[in-house]
């Protein structure tokens, strides 16, 4: 059967306009309002788990602060970002050759979220603003927008920075500080003191200096201060994150504002006289945090006194009407223009200042529908929703720990200032905190959902329930894209389970999460969810504290609000005894918790009394601190039976005395194991795989194998290929995921089923969730047919058959399919159109969205006889949704050269993937130095021709760097390559170096339409005289997603002799690599010595596989 139709247009110029009509009504699964970085991730999540799912964004752009110049990303612990939010940042350091980056550029940022929702086929209606919510009971049925379209949905999640849509809902919510009395918060409210961004000299804020019947300058608020502790209505400042360069041809000027005046930052210009007159050197860094981004550009943020914030202008914007929204936001702008234009020139400012600043502009190539000028506000705090679970400034300190974990905060408690006002004739800023938390925490699920008994079909991901203080920790955009991405997960099993949100299980909730590579504990310590944590501040008889001890927190890594220290002095004469009261008898793990740092006790005492007898032990403050140091598992009786005494006789420094841990003593058990369909929906238009992931509790020590049976009404080897009823988890690995591909037949057999039953073992317990099961939607083209065909044409090649053409139209079934056509009737298909741009030339087509599965490929010819594939990157086309099902497609055929022949182009469908090369594909890889000369490592990929996607290399080593690599090599075919540093150098190679261990490195890419893969790359394996470099890989595994497989028959020896040597593997013979979507390599080498020094490099992978067909 032919399975491949093409439509051919010689060049002509024409210009494709599409123009949205008002008054739609939309209905989907989930609808998400709110294009946010946290909006494009709930969407991710929710395609992802078989719901039909739409974005409504208020403006014109995707991906909020992240792609609105928020460049440096506030990551806090990085290892504590996981899921969708973690595949972001890979996604973009795929855009610069990384494995991943949490620096980036605004347009890298909204490409990436935008490619992202088109893979998914993701709609996105831009510019539409809620007008008002439709409730029945306490659901929200439709929400309405300002242009009169409707979108209904069965679960909404709000996932603006405002909160507009849980408010129209009528959650509670609340603006500004909360007083440190309603949660116990030493840190809310209005500030005794704000150190940081503060005035560091005195500056008069009267207009006539000395005078306050004068009145106050400008940027001083009159109705400033307030009672310590008090909570208010204020909420912490707004600003625009600046993209700014120094390149000139990149550069546009930096326009003041229209009603520039200096005569509004006379308090800056008093505060530049005051430092130079206190001899302080002024820099454009005193002024500005300048960070620094690729390709010579700024994320531009507040820094000092006086800056990009602009304090106490903001207070209305979280609850105010649209327009005053803009106006806000306007005048925000006007001030930080204004700002610009007084550093760079007024008088006061220092020459080298004014000349600094004047060297930089904003973007030609960034924000280029606003002149430049970030899209996005900076709405660091706006409504927040009380419901019931607030997080607070307990969580953040470790006093007390959520549950129902939905992932984990780790940045600073940070709040910018709330306010500037003048006392005791100075100027001063108030409501500033930057403190770290005690450690990662976790978030709480009914922290984003409303309160029982309020909207039962709504989720909150940055407003979301926290009081001002617990919330200026979660409030980043990683965690605002991880507690999206776990929304989306709860709306789609609430839906699934017809059950409120505030009802979705957790454990069920928790398996998905986990499935979905989401961190919901910190692993680095222990959490103690069921012990006894006994807190040096603790005003009660289970701390007994004997002797003058100070209170700090200047160092991090303590439980609860602060740690106690002996000052060094009075040694014997201070000491903490820590007595818990034991629910039970038992053995119980004892742990202590310190802050470390040099000048702290090394020889520090402790006693530790227990059923039985007692046992002394000593410990070092100055490492292993901020985590909990376990001192052994000991028995105790029920009640008041034991203690820990801690003691500062004849300690060598300061002796801190913070928290104590007990643990009940867990009884060893089996692991237990669950599974879940993370993708419970495929579709026969692919790829669109089922995802089964089993999850393991418990003991993840050992390697398990665990066996599975699939059933349901799908067929295996017919509907899709037979799996082997096994997955393996290595040690340490808590999830293993089973991906089935289904096999296209093109027939009309409705809906079927995959289920996928886990069966016993000696090795591990089944938990709860046992069983789960996938649909496999027939594909679009065989629900086309059915439509239009009946059971005899069906039975027809000639009238049903893909390449018939009944109608004599001179359109193929295929094509008839292609774009919704009837095959009955003779129609006219939508031409093929070459349309220009600013960045060259791209053929622009539609089709239906039902037949998005289908695969196409773009091809060339200069005669109308010989036709060929178009460049790879023509092959990937831009997808606009359409009304009437319809899909624009844009495919960038590049600009358009003078000299160019006359050509023709033509786009060909197939049910098949048709190969972008007629000959191998390969793509190579290079270890080099950066664009800049700057000479720091990256890894790039020289040549990528035919493979689907970037490829991607990651790795692993406590001792990682780049050193020299080979010069060149010679491939399969007998063609020399260049090696990565060129002809002339020899590069850089990915190094392992001296002393390194968890050795591993991890080669990611695509091989749809591809099969035969081989590889080849250079290995040196080195030691110094003494030492034994490694002589073999210790293994070398595949995943297809269903978790690490070892491969078999290959010779992992590598030659040790601390030259470059070709090492070669054929994985032809390893055919379930072939038309994968998505294929990682990894190999492990031992641990390296560190003296005699070994070492381990790898340079110039390259990576062949031959056309599927």
């Amino acid at each position: 059967m032919c399975r491949y139709s093409v439509t051919v247009v010689a060049i002509v110029f024409s210009n494709l306009f599409i123009s949205p009509a008002a008054c739609q009504e939309i209905e989907s699964d989930i609808c998400i309002y709110g294009g946010t970085s946290g909006g494009v991730v709930a969407a991710v999540q929710a395609a992802r788990m078989g719901k039909s799912v739409v974005v409504v964004e208020p403006g014109r752009h995707l991906g909020g602060m992240t792609s609105g110049g928020l460049g440096q990303t506030d990551v806090g612990n990085s290892a504590t970002i996981g899921g969708l939010s973690r595949e972001f940042y890979r996604r973009v350091g795929q855009r610069y050759g990384r494995a991943e980056s949490f620096t980036f550029e605004p347009h890298v940022a909204e490409e990436v979220f935008a490619g992202w929702l088109q893979e998914l086929q993701v709609p996105v209606y831009y510019e539409r603003r809620l007008a008002s919510v439709s409730m029945t009971g306490l659901r929200i049925t439709e929400i309405t927008m300002e242009d009169g379209s409707r979108f209904k949905a069965r679960m909404f999640l709000d996932t603006t920075y405002e909160g507009d849509l849980l408010a129209m809902a009528g959650v509670t919510f609340t603006v500004g500080r909360e007083s440190t009395n309603t949660y116990g918060e030493s840190l809310n409210g209005i500030r005794p003191n704000t150190p940081s961004h503060q005035f560091v000299v005195a500056v008069d804020p009267y207009v006539i200096s000395g005078d306050p019947n004068s009145g106050l300058l400008p940027l001083i608020q009159a109705d400033g201060g307030g009672i310590p502790g008090q909570g208010d209505h204020r909420v912490q400042a707004y600003n625009f994150r600046l993209c700014l360069t120094q390149v000139e041809t990149n550069k546009l000027p930096i326009t003041p504002p229209p009603d520039y005046d200096p005569a509004r930052f006379e308090l800056l210009g008093r505060y530049i006289q005051a430092r130079l007159a206190a001899g302080h050197n002024l820099t454009l860094g005193s002024f500005l945090n300048i960070g620094t981004m690729p390709n010579g550009k700024t994320d531009i943020n507040n820094n000092g006194a006086i800056s990009t914030d602009f304090i106490g202008m903001n207070y209305t914007y979280p609850t105010n009407t649209y327009a005053e929204r803009e106006r806000i936001k306007r005048e925000h702008e006007y001030y930080i223009r204004g700002l610009l234009t007084f550093l760079a020139t007024d008088s006061r400012v220092p020459e080298t200042v004014r000349n600094s600043m004047q060297s930089w502009g904003l973007c030609r190539d960034e924000f280029k529908d606003t002149g430049g000028w970030p899209h996005q506000l900076y709405v660091r705090e706006a409504r927040r929703m009380v419901s019931d679970y607030v997080v607070t400034q307990a969580d953040c300190d470790g006093l007390r720990v959520a549950p129902d974990s939905v992932g984990l905060a780790s940045y600073n408690m940070d709040s910018h200032n709330c306010q500037r006002f003048a006392t005791n004739g100075s100027a001063i800023n108030e409501g500033d905190v930057q403190r770290a938390p005690a450690g990662p925490f976790p978030i709480s699920y009914r922290a984003i959902v409303p309160r029982r008994g309020e909207c039962e079909n709504l989720f909150a991901t940055f407003c979301l329930s926290g009081s001002h203080i617990g919330f200026s920790s979660c409030r980043m955009e990683p965690v605002f894209m991880i507690t999206s991405q776990s929304a989306a997960t709860g709306a789609a099993l609430a839906i699934d389970d017809n059950t409120p949100v505030q009802d979705v299980p957790y454990a069920k909730l928790r398996l998905h999460l986990l499935a979905g590579e989401q961190i919901l504990q910190w692993g680095s310590a222990v959490v103690p969810t069921n012990g006894i944590v006994l807190d040096s501040e603790q005003t009660t008889n289970a701390v007994t504290v004997l002797g003058s001890w100070a209170t700090s927190a200047s160092v991090t890594g303590y439980n609860g609000s602060n740690y106690f220290h002996d000052n060094n002095t009075g040694k014997g004469t201070k000491s903490v005894r820590y007595t818990p009261y034991f629910p039970a008898p038992g053995r119980y793990a004892v742990y202590l918790r310190w802050t470390q740092n040099p000048n702290r006790a090394s020889n520090v005492p402790l006693t530790l009394f227990y059923d039985g007898g007692q046992t002394n032990f000593t410990v070092n403050q100055r490492t292993n601190g901020g985590i909990w140091y376990a001192l052994g598992t000991f028995p105790f009786s029920a009640g008041s039976s034991g203690s820990l005494l801690l003691e500062t006789t004849g300690t060598d420094g300061y002796v801190v005395a913070d928290a104590t841990l007990w643990m009940p003593e867990a009884v060893a058990t089996l692991p237990t194991v669950e599974v879940v369909a993370s993708d419970s929906v495929a579709s026969e238009d692919g790829p669109d795989p089922a995802v089964f992931a089993v999850v393991r509790s418990g003991d993840t020590s050992a390697a398990i194998t665990i066996a599975y049976e699939l059933s349901g009404s799908a067929v295996a080897g017919v509907d899709y290929p037979a799996a082997t009823g096994l997955l393996t988890m290595q040690p340490g690995q808590t999830v293993a995921k089973l991906t089935l591909l289904p096999l296209a037949d093109f027939e009309a057999e409705g809906d079927e089923t995959i289920v996928f039953t886990l069966t016993p073992s000696a090795s591990y317990q089944l938990g709860v969730y046992t069983q789960a099961t996938a649909v496999v939607h027939d594909g679009g083209l065989g629900q086309w047919r059915a439509l239009h065909f009946n059971a005899s044409e069906l039975a027809d090649p000639a009238q049903s058959g893909l390449n018939a053409d009944p109608d004599g139209d001179g359109l193929s079934n295929l094509l008839e399919f292609f774009h919704d056509t009837d095959p009955k009737t003779p129609n006219a298909a939508p031409a093929l159109q070459i349309l220009r741009s600013t960045n060259g030339l791209s053929l622009g087509w539609q089709r239906a969205s039902s037949a998005a599965g289908l695969f196409m490929r773009v091809e060339h010819s200069t005669d109308l006889s010989n036709w060929h594939p178009a460049p790879y990157w023509a092959q990937l086309p831009l997808v606009n949704s359409l009304q009437g099902g319809q899909q624009e497609l844009r495919f960038d055929l590049g600009a358009l050269r003078p000299d160019s022949p006359q050509g023709f182009y033509r786009v060909a469908a197939s049910t098949a993937f048709l190969p972008w090369m007629t000959n191998d594909a390969k793509f190579f890889f290079s270890f080099d130095s950066t664009p800049d000369g700057t000479n720091a490592f990256q890894i790039t990929v020289t040549t990528n021709a035919g493979f689907v996607g970037q490829p991607v290399i990651t790795r692993t080593g406590t001792a990682l760097g780049a050193d020299g690599g080979a010069v060149s090599f010679t491939d399969f075919t007998g063609t020399t390559w260049l090696g990565s540093g060129g002809a002339a150098t020899p590069g850089h190679s990915l190094a392992f170096n001296n002393g390194s261990a968890n050795n591993s490195f991890s080669l990611t890419f695509s091989t749809l339409g591809l099969r035969s893969v081989r590889l080849r790359m250079d290995i040196r394996s080195a030691a110094q005289a003494g030492g034994s470099a490694p002589t073999a890989f210790s293994s070398f595994t595949y995943d297809i997603g269903g978790g690490p497989q070892p491969v078999l028959g290959v010779d992992l020896a590598v030659i040790a002799d601390n030259a470059f040597h070709e090492w070669t593997v054929d994985l032809s013979g390893l055919t379930i690599l072939d038309n994968r979507p998505s294929v990682t390599l990894t190999w492990t080498i031992r641990a390296l010595a560190a003296n005699p020094a070994e070492s381990f490099r790898v340079d110039n992978i390259q990576v062949t596989a031959s056309p599927a067909n």
